[in-house]
């Protein structure tokens, strides 16, 4: 084709004569660079080139927002940035770092490895959504993968700093994997994350913070009062987390059958635990009265499945955690986090002198101790029903109507009894701290 477009009388030359065109038109403008018009009057400069002999199109920018002059800087910089990529992967007989790292992934995969390594496809998940995040370097040769590289790629991506960080270390994982396979004799970015060099300071590690939370003085305003308006489902799960202290993830894959309402136990199994073991939690009434309501709520609306959330997309899977934490994101601002109940709970139950070992069960921890937990194998559930049962009690008389309708009708009777025992406990451990003043 003629190439003509060479100033801005020439565009609106070519705009006027093909403004009434009912089909897109594109004009060679040589060089690599073409101008298109559509049939709504949008107008933009592509670029084309070859790489690896499949056209490469490229959208450089709308017209008049970009003239020619810069149109063609543009791809005299994507000429440049390809010569340069072409030249990293000549003369290499290593695999590329994208086939290589799509088997070392398909490891984690529980359902197509099925060697029992992992217990579940967090990790899989995990493993997966940071590598799309090296996507760029799927078309190099694993030997050609430098810190300069990496760099290169990662400075262009808008991901966070602790997700780049991450990233660098899937990275590095996959790469000695690759050294160990006897693929590449080095990897090259084994200290990127760990040396003082300017590509290293700019990947340091974030400082963490930790879980956003408050005092349980203050969920009623700070956490429950904010989340009157979510819909009925997000409020229950919200609930039964905070009732039983487990991770969110333990909770979006709760099912039926894993509660227990005549022996007043929540049975979860280790692939779904942290801990890698199984853990029951204490049902106490405040939890077994919610989760009947909800049952009930559930035959009503005809919602057949054996998770006690589901998920509104997909059929007979589970509820997504990330579709709660969004819902509790976009109104608590991060201020306090679900997860950061668990703090909440752990500093509570500190505060009315329940015993160390106790509370540390409670969240499904396990004895830090290797020779503690090696030969103790009791799991404090009679012991911890009690705690459970006042830690309940105080989040209820925290809630709102509107989560307090939740439960339906808890006995005054029994509501009496916990507060009592609760002001006897809060009793006992001020007595205590007043001995110490002494």
């Amino acid at each position: 084709m003629e190439n003509r477009l060479k100033n801005k009388k020439d565009i609106e030359l070519f705009i006027i004569e093909h403004k009434n065109s009912k089909k897109r038109t594109i004009l060679n403008c040589g060089g690599n660079l073409f101008f298109v018009l559509l049939p709504s009057g949008t107008c933009y400069f592509i670029s084309r080139q070859k790489v690896n002999g499949k056209d490469i199109t490229k959208t450089l920018g709308h017209y008049p927002d970009i003239s020619i002059p810069e149109a063609r800087e543009k791809i005299k910089k994507i000429k440049i940035a390809l010569k340069a990529e072409k030249e990293l992967k000549q003369e290499s007989y290593a695999p590329t770092f994208g086939s290589y790292s799509q088997e070392w992934l398909a490891f984690f995969n529980v359902k197509e490895n099925g060697n029992g390594f992992h217990k579940n496809n967090k990790r899989f998940l995990s493993v997966r959504g940071l590598l799309r995040v090296l996507a760029d370097l799927n078309d190099y040769p694993l030997d050609k993968i430098t810190p300069v590289v990496v760099d290169k790629h990662l400075s262009k991506s808008d991901k966070t700093q602790v997700t780049k960080y991450n990233a660098i270390r899937i990275l590095n994982q996959c790469l000695n994997s690759a050294v160990v396979d006897g693929l590449i004799e080095t990897n090259p970015c084994a200290n990127m994350l760990n040396v003082n060099g300017l590509i290293s300071r700019k990947y340091k590690k974030p400082k963490v913070i930790g879980y956003a939370w408050a005092p349980a003085e203050e969920l009623k305003e700070k956490y429950f009062d904010k989340l009157r308006t979510q819909i009925a489902q997000i409020k229950v799960f919200i609930t039964i987390q905070a009732l039983t202290c487990l991770r969110g993830g333990s909770v979006a894959a709760l099912e039926w059958s894993w509660i227990d309402f005549d022996k007043k136990i929540i049975t979860i199994p280790e692939e779904f635990m942290k801990m890698s073991r199984e853990f029951c939690v204490p049902l106490t009434t405040f939890m077994e009265s919610l989760l009947k309501k909800w049952q009930k709520h559930c035959k009503i609306e005809r919602i057949e499945s054996k998770y006690v959330f589901v998920s509104k997309t997909k059929i007979g899977e589970p509820l997504r955690l990330a579709a709660v934490q969004v819902a509790l994101t976009s109104v608590l601002n991060g201020e306090v986090t679900m997860h950061g109940m668990r703090k909440s709970a752990r500093t509570w139950m500190a505060s009315i002198g329940v015993p160390e070992v106790i509370a540390e069960y409670a969240l499904s921890h396990i004895p830090k101790n290797k020779i503690v937990n090696i030969y103790n194998k009791h799991d404090y559930l009679k012991e911890r029903m009690p705690v459970m049962r006042l830690w309940n009690y105080y989040l209820y008389s925290q809630m709102p109507e509107e989560f307090k309708k939740l439960f339906g009708d808890l006995p005054d009777e029994y509501l009496n009894k916990c507060r009592k025992d609760l002001e006897d406990q809060q009793a006992r451990i001020a007595i205590f701290n007043g001995l110490e003043d002494i």
